[in-house]
């Protein structure tokens, strides 16, 4: 009698997002006259811009950026900025939208040249957009993108993956460009609800500094309050009691690297060394010296 063959077992890789746009806020695209000024604004977005043709001039705060033709400029969420087209008439591209995703942090006030292979999708964005949302010719002051009654079918997903594609590509040359003194860090969230994951992350990345919860809602744009709930239901600990945890693996591999306490105290900035000592018993149940011996 034929047996018959045991069937093939497949397995389904589960796809990790390294970067997830939310939401589109706007989209322009402008041919500045000379001498134009938009005045000062701020909001609690990131915006991309992109200058298309000639140079533009960007008001970051208090610093002035030329963004050159061909250059793209990341602004983060609350960074109050203007533009200013100087004595050329240049064309701007620019899209405002919503992400999470920490990875977008690195960003932060950077700008970088856009290969000509990667600006098919600057196109795309726009030719997308245009067939997709009632786009006026020049409204600087659009605050709200309305659907055409016949919208390209999936065009807002097309665009959002266009622009997922661009992000992502920018990333990888930034990454290129990176040291590791610079700390490149990106962060591979499954989706925008891993909310656990991109505070561990955020933490790691602070091990060898210092920590404020302001700093992680500035990063992850939530409230306080929120984070230190969502945090402590899911992990069962707060967050700073895991950051301070982090602190004291790190120094547990210091001390097997025969690191001296009182350079492992600096190294991961804690106020003393007695306060150093102090903290690595309660999280370890001994001494950093009562340690040392325990792994000679």
């Amino acid at each position: 009698m034929q047996t018959r063959p045991k069937p093939t077992k497949f397995y389904m890789h589960k796809i990790s997002n390294l970067l997830n746009v939310q939401k589109i806020v706007t989209i322009h695209y402008q041919s500045l006259e000379k001498n134009y000024v938009f005045p000062e604004e701020k909001h609690d977005f990131w915006e991309i811009n992109y200058a298309d043709k000639e140079n533009v001039f960007v008001g970051l705060g208090n610093k002035k950026v030329e963004l050159k033709q061909g250059e793209i400029l990341f602004i983060k969420p609350n960074q109050p900025h203007y533009v200013e087209s100087g004595d050329k008439e240049p064309n701007l591209f620019i899209i405002s939208f919503t992400t999470k995703s920490e990875s977008m942090n690195f960003f932060r006030g950077k700008k970088y040249f856009v290969p000509e292979n990667y600006r098919y999708l600057l196109q795309n964005i726009m030719s997308e957009a245009a067939q997709t949302f009632e786009l006026p010719e020049f409204d600087p002051h659009l605050t709200e993108l309305k659907l055409k009654e016949n919208p390209n079918l999936g065009g807002e997903q097309v665009l959002k993956n266009a622009l997922e594609t661009l992000l992502i590509y920018m990333l990888r040359i930034a990454q290129q460009k990176a040291t590791a003194s610079q700390g490149f860090f990106v962060s591979k969230i499954a989706d925008s609800s891993e909310l656990e994951d991109e505070i561990y992350k955020f933490l790691v990345s602070k091990v060898y500094g210092q920590f404020q919860l302001l700093d992680l809602t500035e990063a992850l744009h939530y409230g306080t309050t929120h984070l230190c709930t969502f945090f402590k239901a899911k992990t069962g600990n707060s967050i700073y009691q895991t950051y301070m945890k982090l602190k004291i693996d790190e120094a547990k591999k210091l001390i097997r690297k025969n690191y001296r306490f009182a350079d492992i105290s600096e190294l991961l900035c804690f106020d003393s060394i007695s306060s150093f000592t102090s903290v690595f018993k309660k999280y370890v149940g001994m001494t950093p010296g009562e340690y040392r011996n325990s792994i000679k």
